[in-house]
């Protein structure tokens, strides 16, 4: 049964009552999350060979300033310090995230010749109790090699950062056993001589962790008014793009703007398609009643939030995002599944921009991924697709009853006219649903699209399908037709070839192979195995089960016998041709057993595509531990045909084990392939919402690379030379980075058989958990400067970008300078527009729709003098010269490059001339140093670079030129008085936001909604202040390790002497 959520919050006498194992968290799976290495190389940075042509693509300091050996990392940091942790591949290869109390292989590798290891604790310590053992020598060899090219990002010609290559030690591979006597439920580490390994635990409750971690990649994935924990709303206006099919708009069919919010993302994209979601949704409805004690509450809709959670256990209300999706697409269609669009974007308009989900609804420019490039696509159904939909649908209309029986209602009403609409199409006929016509989707399976294509077969979805609506309705119709449909009807299905595992008839044996699938993957097109192993545990597990579902037991032994036959001769089928291998009792040809093959080091099997390698392997592994979960049970039951048999479940389930070993960190890098989990992740994956180094609009809104927590990296086929190498940049080379919604649906399936569903083993206390995703975004308004010489004049560059939500109008920036009166009555320094170009939220630049009006209110020279500002030594006044730049809409940057020259005075005006300025105005005060002082942040000055450097990177601060919007002040410091209603810089963005703090680990984490200086101050608690620190900008992060442990501690944001924020809280 599933673990009911706790009603009250757990009373301060009660935490004595929880588990020993349990631990105060910032998330379900923090004994799991990354943490800093013991120690930090601050030589590793001078391996790292920078683009020359860029300036500062290197951190300046060669250690991170909040590093902490062994405490958690923080969700966000520089990919180049995370690249340097990655570049000690370890010879010492454990799974990072850990083993299983009851695994009693817990096996790790060690690259090299050693004879012993030592088990220590999480600091590299000997435990209380001394822990070695041996080290056994395989035939085994191995080596590894990795090269990562970083990006910038892409809004820039040459967007290379730096690049980095290095080897992982090669020799034999040795392989240790943790012993059984280990410490459980804390970090621990493996020490061979003088290497340490990454972190790990031994814990039951690990791939509980790990599935914790699994589900969040579906909320990052999210679409729609979402309640993401990863980013804000997104797409919402889906349905307002053409309506088309076969990429050709139709008339008849019409959907309106927020139809079609809702549902996941496909990859690294923010296509939403048909095939994808379909599997995924399939997965996780199958997961959730599978082994529906191991399915628990550990987080809100929200995955930020898992102290108050919402009392529905997680992946069921994670297919319950899926299924609100499909049920939209069928309101928007009038109840008429023909027209039902369950695919939304265009590959060339969505693939032409990189930015994050929050921008594209707000985007205009054609080609970019707006609302109206966001095509309604029809024909993307088919029987395949229905198919997996209605089985969905059908089992949350009966376990998600108990919490929406409306919505449940809703999904069996849903799921049988898509069942009727698979069925029929399937078997030919012109019409469904009472004589409605099939006019888009007119195959049933062999149909593809832009991204997809190769799912060919639809008789495994109508199986599960038909199999899901036997389990939703039998109990009150009593009616035996769907599973029928499934195993008996000899209409539909007679012509599998006849073997002692063959079925009667229906869906299974439709075709000469029925449920064989030759050597193909479970994967977005291919579902044998899900459908399978879900007729066992939905209506087949036990007697009181099968008698349930009106099904007798010796109906039940025999459909077994099939099911596990099927699954065992489909497993064969994966073998690749290494020397390890599983006997099974069954084989294709006839009753004698049969064996599995697999890779003897890496436990790697058949996969159908060589690129995104970890993808396909995720649904071998599901497929493994599938059989073994079933196989488990038949083991004990004399089977119709079989008899009693052994079906090796313990080495099934080992090698299933080991397989996940290689996914979390035994592998020839010595990384998880998990995001999140495991103390080294890749750290460039091709995925717009967590990386912005493919980022390609300049004004678009900026942000940090954060893990994709939960996302499964694409990776290669290990063997025994591992070289991973990118063809262009890392990012860009999705083959090898790219992460998607299929890979982690099989991983959660796999995930969700060996986890324990426990739920004690963390406290549901967290006053520092963050919900917001804003707290990923980058400052949002930027105005940048530098200054060249071309022809032997001066010129100065200045950048602005509005990389907000909001539009700004009535724009207006305002540069100072000194000068003379003198100096400006006889026109020694004048500014005219040279440059002036406008680029919009695609990417794309043209010149300022309004360059002729600056350059004629620039050449009326017309500066205003700042009172108050008179300089006696020089003689000299500050004087601001004002820009209009008209507005500044939502993704625009703009360049103006001004040159600096002398006139002469003709009537009464000035007249430029090219010749060189008589007044040197980088002394100024809008380009000379100035240092931190009164709130004003220090400044080097303005710097000398080449005339087209903002080709190749952003131009530097400029903080003190001023930018304000109707009147208000937007950005910069201004002389005298001038910016005198400072609040703090306005960061305009939608919503606002309160100052915020939020604790992580030995790290403070600081978010503020408004530009400008501030300072955080930390306390004790009798009042003395401790530190203070003063940062500029919207974000901080500041390191508290210096601090006791457990220190009780008061932090203040402050702006002048107001305080924006106080948080009290305790060092653990």
């Amino acid at each position: 049964m599933r673990h009911p959520k706790k009603k009250t919050l757990i009373a301060a006498s009660a935490i004595a009552a929880l588990s020993a194992t349990a631990f105060a968290a910032t998330t379900p799976y923090d004994l799991i999350r990354p943490t800093w290495p013991l120690t930090w190389d601050a030589k590793a940075l001078d391996n790292f060979e920078p683009n020359a042509k860029k300036d500062n693509v290197l951190p300046e300091e060669k250690t991170p300033a909040n590093f902490k050996a062994g405490a958690l990392m923080p969700d966000t940091l520089d990919q180049a310090y995370l690249d340097v942790i990655n570049t000690t591949i370890s010879p010492i290869r454990v799974n990072q995230a850990g083993y299983l109390k009851s695994d009693t292989e817990r096996q790790f590798y060690f690259i090299g010749t050693a004879k012993e290891f030592e088990v220590v604790d999480e600091n590299g310590k000997s435990l209380s109790k001394k822990i070695t053992g041996t080290l056994t020598k395989t035939s085994e060899e191995t080596t590894s090699s990795w090269l990562i090219v970083a990006g910038t990002d892409a809004t820039i010609s040459d967007h290379k950062r730096y690049s980095v290559e290095f080897n992982g030690p090669s020799g034999s591979i040795l392989v240790g056993n943790i012993p059984q006597s280990v410490p459980t439920d804390k970090r621990l580490r493996i020490k061979v001589g003088d290497e340490i390994s990454s972190t790990f635990i031994v814990s039951e409750d690990v791939y509980t962790m790990v599935k914790d971690a699994a589900i969040k990649f579906f909320g990052i994935q999210r679409s729609g008014n979402s309640d993401s924990w990863f980013h804000g709303p997104s797409h919402v206006k889906d349905g307002a793009g053409k309506v088309v099919f076969d990429e050709k708009v139709v008339s008849g069919v019409t959907t309106n703007e927020g139809d079609l919010q809702g549902g996941w993302y496909d990859c690294g994209d923010y296509l939403k398609e048909s095939q994808t979601q379909a599997y995924a949704f399939a997965n996780l409805a199958v997961a959730a009643v599978s082994n529906p004690s191991k399915d628990v509450d550990h987080y809100a809709y929200n995955h930020g939030e898992f102290v108050k959670t919402d009392n529905v256990p997680d992946v069921l209300r994670e297919a319950k995002h899926g299924a609100d999706f499909f049920l939209r697409s069928f309101k928007a269609a009038n109840g008429v599944v023909d027209n039902m669009a369950v695919s939304v974007g265009n590959f060339g308009s969505d693939h032409g921009l990189w930015v994050r989900p929050e921008l594209q609804d707000y985007i205009v420019i054609s080609m970019r991924g707006g609302p109206a490039d966001r095509d309604v696509r029809l024909g993307e159904l088919g029987s395949n697709i229905s198919g997996q939909i209605a089985a969905g649908l059908a089992i949350l209309s009966k376990d998600y009853a108990k919490y929406d029986k409306d919505f449940a209602d809703s999904c069996l009403m849903v799921a049988e006219k898509m069942y009727d609409f698979a069925k029929n199409l399937a078997l030919g006929n012109d019409s469904y649903d009472k004589g409605k016509k099939f006019v888009y989707n007119t195959m049933a399976a062999g149909w593809s699209t832009p991204a997809y294509n190769g799912n060919n077969e639809y008789h495994d979805d109508l199986a599960l399908a038909a199999i899901a609506l036997h389990y939703a309705t039998y109990e009150k119709s009593g009616k035996m037709d769907y599973l029928n449909d499934a195993v008996e009807d000899t209409e539909i299905g007679t012509d599998q070839m006849s073997r002692s595992f063959a079925f009667n008839g229906g869906w299974m044996a439709h075709g000469r192979n029925g449920m064989l699938k030759s050597s193909r993957n479970t994967s977005w097109a291919n579902v044998n195995t899900l459908t399978l192993y879900a007729f066992y545990k939905l209506l087949l597990k036990d007697s009181k089960t099968a008698t349930k579902y009106g099904i007798s037991d010796e109906k039940r032994l025999g459909y077994a016998e099939k099911v596990a036959s099927t699954m065992a001769i489909n497993l064969q089928n994966l073998s690749n041709s290494g020397a390890s291998s599983i006997e099974l009792p069954v084989s294709l040809l006839s009753s004698e057993s049969g064996a599995i093959s697999y890779d003897g080091a890496w436990y790697s099997m058949q996969t159908d595509q060589s690129w995104i390698y970890n993808r396909y392997q995720a649904g071998n592994i599901f497929e493994v531990l599938a059989l073994a979960d079933i196989a488990k049970d038949l083991e004990k039951v004399k089977l119709p045909t079989l008899g009693t048999l052994n079906w090796n479940s313990e080495k099934l389930h080992q090698l299933g084990i080991n397989q996940l070993n290689y996914m979390l960190g035994v592998n020839p890098w010595d990384v998880s392939f998990i995001y999140g989990v495991g103390d080294k992740n890749d750290n460039h994956p091709h995925h717009r919402i967590s990386n912005p180094e493919g980022r390609n609009a300049r004004g678009s809104v900026a942000y940090k690379y954060v893990r994709p927590v939960g996302g499964l990296f694409g990776g290669i086929i290990p063997g025994a030379e591992n070289s991973i190498s990118p063809s262009a940049l890392s990012w860009e080379d999705y083959h090898l980075s790219e992460t998607c919604l299929d890979g982690s649906a099989a991983l959660v399936s796999a995930l969700t058989i060996v986890s324990n569903g426990g739920d004690d083993y963390f406290e549901k206390k967290c006053d520092n958990c963050n919900k917001n995703p804003d707290i990923f975004q980058a400052d949002n308004i930027h105005v940048g400067a530098y200054h060249y010489e071309f022809n032997e004049l001066d010129y100065l560059t200045i950048s602005f970008s509005n990389s907000t939500l909001k539009r700004m109008d009535s724009v207006v920036t305002y540069v100072y300078f000194d000068a003379t009166e003198d100096d400006v009555e006889n026109c020694n320094v004048l500014f005219n527009l040279s440059i002036c170009q406008a680029y919009d939220q695609g990417g794309f630049n043209r010149p300022c729709s309004n360059e002729d009006e600056i350059r004629k209110e620039l050449r009326k020279n017309n500066p205003q003098k700042i009172k108050d500002t008179y300089d006696k030594k020089s003689k000299t006044y500050t004087w601001a010269l004002p820009i209009v730049l008209d507005s500044l809409g939502i993704g625009r940057y703009v360049r103006l490059d001004l040159s600096v020259t002398s006139g002469t005075k003709v009537s009464g005006a000035c007249e430029y001339a090219l010749e060189p300025a008589k007044v040197d105005f980088t002394k100024g005060w809008s380009f000379k140093s100035h240092t931190a002082s009164n709130s004003m942040p220090a400044y080097e000055g303005i710097s000398d670079k080449d005339k087209d450097y903002i080709e190749v990177q952003e131009a530097p601060d400029a903080p003190y030129i001023v930018l304000r919007s109707q009147g208000k002040l937007i950005w910069g410091y201004g002389p005298a008085d001038e910016t005198s209603d400072r609040v703090g810089v306005r960061k305009i963005a939608a919503p606002a936001a309160n100052a915020k703090m939020i604790v992580n680990g030995r790290g403070l984490y600081v978010v503020a909604p408004a530009q400008g200086t501030k300072t955080l101050k930390v306390f004790d608690m009798l009042g003395n202040q401790l530190m203070a620190q003063t940062f500029e900008g919207t974000s901080a992060q500041v390191s508290l390790a210096k601090f006791p442990h457990r220190s009780a501690m008061v932090a203040r944001l402050m702006s002048g002497e107001k305080v924006l924020a106080t948080k009290a809280f305790k060092l653990k």
